[in-house]
């Protein structure tokens, strides 16, 4: 009996250390089931969603949990993350496709998957399809508490390549199979997560991983032309976008200043205590203005439409994924509303046509009916039908 009690013990302590293939960054802290999600309830959600329940195929039930992981936060020090890992219930075992999902813009620390599952939709349909679907929440989302990073290439890469490490870790300690297969979407702000974590890998991870392929959706993949289109519109009916943006420029460059020098003094305080984790979009909109020449100084708006503010225009650039000369390897299947004045639709030309220009040939776009809103289920739901036709 005692030689039995031995043989377990060295069994189990061999699986942890099979398991526990990363330290620092990618470290698998701590997993808890948050719920399980039946054939029923994936229904109610698809309902929820606003979708056509006669377009899917629920072939799976879905247990989620969340997780816990190491990582950086926006000044690239240690942290840790939080994150939701979506694992469907297959009825006959075989080895799994990845799907990681970048969030779209959310300014409420718990508005996040390891928190509610269901804000994602993608994660729900992509699991339910046999993917084993991998969320991280983001710096200054759930577990973090520092102030939360918007549109920066490094921290929107790092927080999701640092959970795809954990969810090895994951898979391994459960028994999980994956196969090779990694996919990457998002919509939105989740479009640029999407594309960073997708040039990030390529560029600096090869030897680790490869993209299968990516299905960016409505994200702004040039900064800079963004910022331009604003300001020369002079209305812009998100200003909220704007705030968040200032205040990831600020933490990546340690510029605080940058505040008093674009803002009118009378919206400052707004940008500088609502973006704490506790307010939501609408609430920040209406405690700034959507007229520029009214929330931003109008040097500030003449300099950068002419040759000033030459600094960050450089971080825009930096930012984006236009202006560097990335050629993709894996396909990308770019979708967008052609009527969408949020994140513009002539983005989604300007990146792919830039992105061919640099001699990638496995790029496609697909335009769909409506704005921004409006556009998101006919993103999220055929990125994923896409993925299906290459999915093992």
């Amino acid at each position: 009996m005692l030689l039995i009690i031995i043989l377990f013990a060295l069994a189990c302590e061999d699986k942890n250390e099979n398991c526990d293939f990363y330290t620092g960054r990618g470290n698998l802290i701590s997993y808890e089931l948050i719920t399980k999600y039946t054939e029923e309830t994936i229904k109610i959600l698809i309902d929820v969603y606003g979708f056509d329940p006669n377009k899917f195929d629920i072939q799976n039930d879905v247990k989620i949990y969340k997780v816990i992981y190491e990582s950086l936060g926006a000044k690239s020090e240690p942290t840790q993350l939080s994150g939701a890992i979506y694992v469907p219930q297959l009825k006959t075992k075989k080895p799994l496709p990845t799907l990681k999902i970048s969030h779209y813009t959310i300014t409420q620390r718990n508005a996040v998957a390891s928190v509610s599952p269901n804000v994602s939709p993608q994660s729900v349909l992509g699991s339910m399809q046999g993917y084993f679907a991998i969320y991280s929440d983001g710096i200054g989302y759930g577990v973090s508490v520092t102030q939360a990073s918007y549109v920066n290439k490094q921290a929107s890469a790092i927080s999701g390549i640092d959970l795809l490490r954990a969810s090895k870790e994951f898979a391994c300690e459960n028994g999980i199979e994956l196969n090779d297969q990694l996919f990457t979407t998002g919509y939105s702000a989740g479009g640029y997560g999407t594309m960073a974590f997708h040039q990030i890998i390529e560029q600096e991870y090869s030897d680790e991983f490869t993209i299968t392929a990516n299905s960016p959706g409505a994200g702004p993949y040039s900064l800079y032309d963004m910022a331009t289109r604003i300001f020369e519109d002079d209305v812009y009916t998100t200003p909220y976008y704007l705030g968040f943006a200032l205040w990831g420029y600020m933490l990546a460059t340690g510029d605080d200043d940058a505040l008093n020098r674009w803002v009118k003094p009378q919206y400052r305080n707004a940008i500088l205590t609502m973006y704490d984790g506790t307010y939501a979009g609408n609430q920040i909109d209406n405690a700034l203005n959507d007229t520029m020449t009214v929330l931003l100084e109008s040097k500030f708006i003449s300099d950068f439409l002419a040759d000033g503010e030459v600094d960050f225009k450089k971080y825009l650039k930096e930012n984006s994924f236009i202006f560097d000369g990335w050629k993709p390897n894996a396909p990308i299947h770019f979708m967008h509303g052609e009527k969408d004045n949020t994140v513009f639709y002539f983005l989604m030309k300007l990146g792919a046509d830039q992105l061919i220009a640099n001699g990638s040939s496995n790029i496609i776009t697909t335009s769909y009916p409506g704005d921004h809103g409006g556009a998101a289920a006919d993103c999220m739901i055929n990125s994923i039908n896409w993925f299906n036709t290459m999915k093992q």
